[in-house]
Protein backbone atom coordinates (compact mmCIF):
# COMPACT_ATOMS: atom_id res chain seq x y z
CA UNK A 1 0.00 0.00 0.00
CA UNK A 2 1.79 3.97 -0.90
CA UNK A 3 2.18 6.06 1.75
CA UNK A 4 -0.79 8.11 -0.37
CA UNK A 5 -3.13 5.65 0.48
CA UNK A 6 -1.91 5.26 4.21
CA UNK A 7 -2.02 9.12 4.77
CA UNK A 8 -6.15 9.13 3.31
CA UNK A 9 -7.02 6.09 5.53
CA UNK A 10 -5.46 7.71 8.24
CA UNK A 11 -6.96 10.87 7.85
CA UNK A 12 -10.43 9.77 7.92
CA UNK A 13 -9.71 7.70 10.44
CA UNK A 14 -8.67 11.21 12.61
CA UNK A 15 -11.63 12.59 11.34
CA UNK A 16 -14.35 9.91 12.60
CA UNK A 17 -12.09 9.44 15.81
CA UNK A 18 -11.90 13.46 16.58
CA UNK A 19 -15.78 13.45 16.11
CA UNK A 20 -16.77 11.07 18.57
CA UNK A 21 -14.52 12.37 20.88
CA UNK A 22 -15.66 16.01 20.55
CA UNK A 23 -19.54 14.53 20.75
CA UNK A 24 -18.45 12.79 23.76
CA UNK A 25 -17.34 15.62 25.58
CA UNK A 26 -20.43 17.57 24.67
CA UNK A 27 -22.95 15.11 25.83
CA UNK A 28 -20.94 14.76 28.99
CA UNK A 29 -20.51 18.18 29.90
CA UNK A 30 -22.05 20.37 28.20
CA UNK A 31 -20.21 23.05 25.77
CA UNK A 32 -20.26 25.96 28.24
CA UNK A 33 -17.75 24.21 30.51
CA UNK A 34 -15.70 22.66 28.40
CA UNK A 35 -14.92 26.48 26.32
CA UNK A 36 -14.59 27.53 30.18
CA UNK A 37 -11.85 24.77 31.26
CA UNK A 38 -9.43 26.47 28.83
CA UNK A 39 -7.20 29.13 29.96
CA UNK A 40 -4.80 30.25 26.87
CA UNK A 41 -2.55 32.75 26.87
CA UNK A 42 -2.15 34.68 24.37
CA UNK A 43 -0.10 37.07 25.19
CA UNK A 44 1.75 35.74 28.57
CA UNK A 45 4.84 34.71 26.26
CA UNK A 46 6.52 36.31 24.09
CA UNK A 47 6.75 34.15 20.88
CA UNK A 48 9.80 31.93 19.64
CA UNK A 49 9.35 32.61 16.46
CA UNK A 50 7.70 35.63 13.81
CA UNK A 51 5.77 33.52 11.94
CA UNK A 52 4.40 34.53 8.30
CA UNK A 53 1.95 32.75 6.49
CA UNK A 54 2.41 33.45 2.97
CA UNK A 55 -1.12 33.61 0.77
CA UNK A 56 -1.19 30.24 -1.58
CA UNK A 57 -3.09 27.51 -1.94
CA UNK A 58 -3.86 26.37 1.61
CA UNK A 59 -7.23 25.07 0.64
CA UNK A 60 -10.06 25.08 3.18
CA UNK A 61 -8.00 27.05 5.92
CA UNK A 62 -7.54 30.26 6.96
CA UNK A 63 -3.65 31.79 7.42
CA UNK A 64 -4.30 33.19 10.62
CA UNK A 65 -4.96 29.46 12.10
CA UNK A 66 -1.79 28.33 10.54
CA UNK A 67 0.14 30.55 12.30
CA UNK A 68 -1.65 29.85 15.39
CA UNK A 69 -0.74 26.54 15.04
CA UNK A 70 3.19 26.56 14.02
CA UNK A 71 3.93 29.12 16.49
CA UNK A 72 2.10 26.80 19.21
CA UNK A 73 4.88 24.14 17.60
CA UNK A 74 7.34 26.17 17.66
CA UNK A 75 7.09 27.39 21.21
CA UNK A 76 7.09 23.40 22.16
CA UNK A 77 9.85 22.43 20.61
CA UNK A 78 11.93 25.10 21.40
CA UNK A 79 11.25 24.75 25.73
CA UNK A 80 13.72 21.99 25.27
CA UNK A 81 16.18 23.61 22.29
CA UNK A 82 16.31 27.11 23.88
CA UNK A 83 14.84 30.57 22.75
CA UNK A 84 16.40 32.97 20.32
CA UNK A 85 18.47 35.47 23.08
CA UNK A 86 18.07 38.42 21.22
CA UNK A 87 15.23 38.42 18.93
CA UNK A 88 12.55 35.78 17.44
CA UNK A 89 13.55 33.96 14.60
CA UNK A 90 12.04 35.26 11.39
CA UNK A 91 10.37 32.70 9.14
CA UNK A 92 8.05 33.05 6.29
CA UNK A 93 6.05 30.02 5.30
CA UNK A 94 4.47 29.02 1.46
CA UNK A 95 2.76 26.20 0.36
CA UNK A 96 4.20 23.91 -2.00
CA UNK A 97 3.44 20.68 -3.94
CA UNK A 98 6.45 18.56 -3.13
CA UNK A 99 8.23 17.60 -0.05
CA UNK A 100 8.58 20.02 2.65
CA UNK A 101 11.79 21.98 2.99
CA UNK A 102 13.46 24.88 3.96
CA UNK A 103 15.32 26.90 1.64
CA UNK A 104 19.03 27.78 1.80
CA UNK A 105 18.48 31.16 0.43
CA UNK A 106 17.21 33.77 2.83
CA UNK A 107 14.05 36.03 2.02
CA UNK A 108 14.75 39.41 1.03
CA UNK A 109 14.29 40.61 4.94
CA UNK A 110 16.87 38.07 5.92
CA UNK A 111 13.74 35.43 7.07
CA UNK A 112 13.70 31.76 6.79
CA UNK A 113 11.83 30.40 3.91
CA UNK A 114 9.98 27.18 4.75
CA UNK A 115 7.94 25.38 2.04
CA UNK A 116 5.15 22.98 3.59
CA UNK A 117 2.92 20.63 1.60
CA UNK A 118 0.43 20.20 4.35
CA UNK A 119 -3.23 21.13 3.58
CA UNK A 120 -6.36 22.73 4.54
CA UNK A 121 -6.92 21.59 8.20
CA UNK A 122 -4.73 18.14 8.64
CA UNK A 123 -3.51 20.03 11.83
CA UNK A 124 -0.71 16.99 13.02
CA UNK A 125 0.55 17.26 8.92
CA UNK A 126 1.14 21.03 9.91
CA UNK A 127 3.13 20.12 13.00
CA UNK A 128 5.15 16.90 11.55
CA UNK A 129 6.65 19.07 8.82
CA UNK A 130 6.89 22.35 10.77
CA UNK A 131 8.73 20.95 13.62
CA UNK A 132 11.24 19.17 11.33
CA UNK A 133 12.83 22.47 9.01
CA UNK A 134 12.80 23.89 12.58
CA UNK A 135 14.70 21.27 13.89
CA UNK A 136 16.66 22.23 10.65
CA UNK A 137 16.72 26.08 11.27
CA UNK A 138 17.83 25.30 14.81
CA UNK A 139 20.77 22.91 13.43
CA UNK A 140 22.34 25.50 11.86
CA UNK A 141 21.54 23.97 8.42
CA UNK A 142 23.20 26.65 6.43
CA UNK A 143 26.25 26.80 8.08
CA UNK A 144 27.83 24.46 5.53
CA UNK A 145 30.55 24.41 2.50
CA UNK A 146 29.54 24.37 -1.40
CA UNK A 147 31.38 22.53 -3.29
CA UNK A 148 32.67 22.97 -6.84
CA UNK A 149 29.36 23.38 -8.25
CA UNK A 150 27.89 25.52 -5.64
CA UNK A 151 25.93 22.50 -4.32
CA UNK A 152 25.84 22.44 -0.19
CA UNK A 153 28.27 19.67 0.63
CA UNK A 154 25.66 16.71 2.18
CA UNK A 155 28.32 14.14 3.14
CA UNK A 156 26.55 13.80 6.69
CA UNK A 157 23.15 15.30 6.12
CA UNK A 158 21.35 12.37 6.20
CA UNK A 159 22.17 12.10 10.08
CA UNK A 160 20.68 16.05 10.55
CA UNK A 161 17.76 14.48 8.81
CA UNK A 162 17.22 11.77 10.64
CA UNK A 163 17.57 14.14 13.65
CA UNK A 164 14.72 16.41 12.84
CA UNK A 165 12.55 13.59 12.04
CA UNK A 166 13.14 12.81 15.61
CA UNK A 167 12.14 16.12 15.98
CA UNK A 168 8.78 15.24 14.12
CA UNK A 169 8.00 12.43 16.20
CA UNK A 170 9.05 14.45 20.01
CA UNK A 171 7.24 17.25 19.24
CA UNK A 172 4.03 15.15 18.13
CA UNK A 173 3.82 13.99 21.35
CA UNK A 174 4.71 16.83 23.34
CA UNK A 175 2.20 18.77 21.60
CA UNK A 176 -0.56 15.74 22.50
CA UNK A 177 0.68 16.80 26.35
CA UNK A 178 0.55 20.31 26.25
CA UNK A 179 -2.64 20.61 24.49
CA UNK A 180 -4.47 18.11 26.60
CA UNK A 181 -4.18 21.30 28.91
CA UNK A 182 -4.00 24.03 26.89
CA UNK A 183 -4.83 24.27 23.41
CA UNK A 184 -3.53 27.43 21.76
CA UNK A 185 -7.37 28.30 20.51
CA UNK A 186 -11.25 27.01 21.90
CA UNK A 187 -11.55 25.13 18.21
CA UNK A 188 -8.64 22.99 19.11
CA UNK A 189 -10.02 21.18 22.12
CA UNK A 190 -10.49 17.55 21.89
CA UNK A 191 -8.18 17.89 19.22
CA UNK A 192 -4.40 16.82 21.58
CA UNK A 193 -5.03 12.49 21.20
CA UNK A 194 -4.94 13.14 17.35
CA UNK A 195 -1.30 14.26 17.58
CA UNK A 196 -0.05 11.36 19.43
CA UNK A 197 -2.46 9.03 17.22
CA UNK A 198 -0.57 10.31 14.49
CA UNK A 199 3.13 9.76 15.87
CA UNK A 200 1.72 6.53 16.87
CA UNK A 201 0.84 5.55 13.31
CA UNK A 202 4.66 6.74 12.43
CA UNK A 203 6.23 5.07 14.80
CA UNK A 204 3.91 1.52 13.84
CA UNK A 205 5.24 1.27 10.68
CA UNK A 206 7.69 -1.51 10.25
CA UNK A 207 10.04 -0.41 8.15
CA UNK A 208 11.29 2.11 11.05
CA UNK A 209 12.52 -0.36 13.18
CA UNK A 210 15.68 -2.58 13.08
CA UNK A 211 14.87 -6.03 12.32
CA UNK A 212 15.53 -9.20 14.67
CA UNK A 213 18.86 -8.41 16.82
CA UNK A 214 20.47 -6.28 14.81
CA UNK A 215 21.92 -3.38 16.72
CA UNK A 216 22.35 0.28 15.09
CA UNK A 217 25.98 0.29 14.96
CA UNK A 218 25.70 -2.85 12.84
CA UNK A 219 23.28 -1.46 10.48
CA UNK A 220 24.81 1.50 10.15
CA UNK A 221 28.17 -0.76 9.17
CA UNK A 222 25.98 -2.23 6.99
CA UNK A 223 24.30 1.34 5.26
CA UNK A 224 27.92 3.70 5.55
CA UNK A 225 28.58 4.12 2.30
CA UNK A 226 24.70 4.60 0.89
CA UNK A 227 23.83 6.88 3.56
CA UNK A 228 26.86 8.98 2.51
CA UNK A 229 25.61 8.59 -1.11
CA UNK A 230 22.06 9.56 -0.58
CA UNK A 231 21.41 11.56 2.79
CA UNK A 232 17.72 11.48 1.35
CA UNK A 233 16.51 7.77 2.08
CA UNK A 234 13.78 8.55 4.19
CA UNK A 235 13.34 4.59 5.29
CA UNK A 236 16.70 4.74 6.31
CA UNK A 237 16.30 7.99 8.21
CA UNK A 238 13.55 6.84 10.33
CA UNK A 239 15.40 3.94 11.51
CA UNK A 240 17.70 6.12 12.77
CA UNK A 241 15.47 8.59 14.43
CA UNK A 242 13.01 5.38 16.21
CA UNK A 243 16.70 4.63 17.95
CA UNK A 244 17.51 8.57 18.56
CA UNK A 245 13.95 9.42 20.01
CA UNK A 246 14.00 7.18 23.30
CA UNK A 247 17.58 9.59 24.38
CA UNK A 248 15.59 12.73 23.70
CA UNK A 249 12.41 11.67 25.37
CA UNK A 250 14.46 10.07 28.35
CA UNK A 251 15.80 13.71 29.37
CA UNK A 252 13.99 16.08 26.56
CA UNK A 253 16.61 18.98 27.89
CA UNK A 254 19.20 17.45 25.49
CA UNK A 255 17.55 19.15 22.70
CA UNK A 256 19.57 21.65 23.45
CA UNK A 257 22.63 20.35 21.66
CA UNK A 258 21.19 20.58 18.22
CA UNK A 259 22.07 24.27 18.88
CA UNK A 260 25.63 22.80 18.51
CA UNK A 261 25.51 20.96 15.65
CA UNK A 262 27.65 22.19 12.50
CA UNK A 263 29.94 23.85 14.37
CA UNK A 264 31.94 24.76 11.52
CA UNK A 265 31.41 24.65 8.00
CA UNK A 266 34.04 22.08 6.66
CA UNK A 267 32.17 20.06 9.73
CA UNK A 268 29.45 18.60 7.30
CA UNK A 269 32.02 17.27 4.47
CA UNK A 270 34.27 15.21 7.26
CA UNK A 271 33.81 11.50 8.12
CA UNK A 272 31.03 10.90 10.23
CA UNK A 273 32.69 10.29 13.62
CA UNK A 274 34.49 13.54 12.79
CA UNK A 275 31.81 15.08 12.64
CA UNK A 276 30.65 13.87 15.79
CA UNK A 277 33.59 14.93 17.23
CA UNK A 278 32.94 18.63 16.11
CA UNK A 279 29.60 19.04 17.47
CA UNK A 280 30.77 17.46 20.40
CA UNK A 281 33.64 20.11 20.97
CA UNK A 282 31.10 22.62 20.54
CA UNK A 283 28.56 21.47 23.36
CA UNK A 284 28.65 23.01 26.62
CA UNK A 285 29.43 20.55 29.23
CA UNK A 286 26.37 20.38 30.59
CA UNK A 287 24.20 19.04 27.10
CA UNK A 288 27.22 17.22 25.48
CA UNK A 289 26.34 14.19 26.73
CA UNK A 290 23.55 13.22 24.21
CA UNK A 291 27.09 13.14 21.69
CA UNK A 292 28.29 10.51 23.66
CA UNK A 293 25.26 8.02 23.64
CA UNK A 294 24.97 8.80 19.94
CA UNK A 295 28.19 7.86 19.14
CA UNK A 296 27.94 4.76 21.37
CA UNK A 297 24.98 3.75 19.34
CA UNK A 298 26.38 4.03 16.62
CA UNK A 299 29.59 2.15 17.16
CA UNK A 300 31.86 4.64 17.18
CA UNK A 301 34.82 5.45 19.53
CA UNK A 302 35.00 8.86 20.96
CA UNK A 303 39.00 10.63 19.38
CA UNK A 304 39.24 13.70 20.62
CA UNK A 305 41.04 16.62 17.73
CA UNK A 306 43.36 18.69 19.07
CA UNK A 307 41.56 21.67 19.39
CA UNK A 308 39.64 21.93 22.96
CA UNK A 309 36.40 23.80 21.86
CA UNK A 310 34.95 24.91 18.86
CA UNK A 311 33.52 28.27 18.49
CA UNK A 312 30.35 28.20 16.15
CA UNK A 313 31.04 31.27 13.21
CA UNK A 314 29.16 32.65 10.93
CA UNK A 315 30.33 34.70 8.19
Amino acid sequence: MNKKRLTLRFWQYLKITRSMLLAAALILFGPIPVFAAWSGQDSAIAPAVDITIAPGHWGNVRGGEIRTLLSSVADTFMTYTGRPAVAPLRIRVMPRNGSPRVLYERGADGEYLVLLSARDQRWYQYAYQFSHELCHILSNFDHKNSNDSGEVVTGNQWFEESLCETASLFTLRRLARSWEQQPPSRNWIGYAPVFAAYAQHLLEQQHRHLAGNTTLANWYRQHEESLQATPYQRDKNEVVATQLLALFERDPMRWRAIRHLNPLRGSAEKAFADYLNDWQSACPVQVGGIVQQTRALFGLERHLPETPSLMLTRN
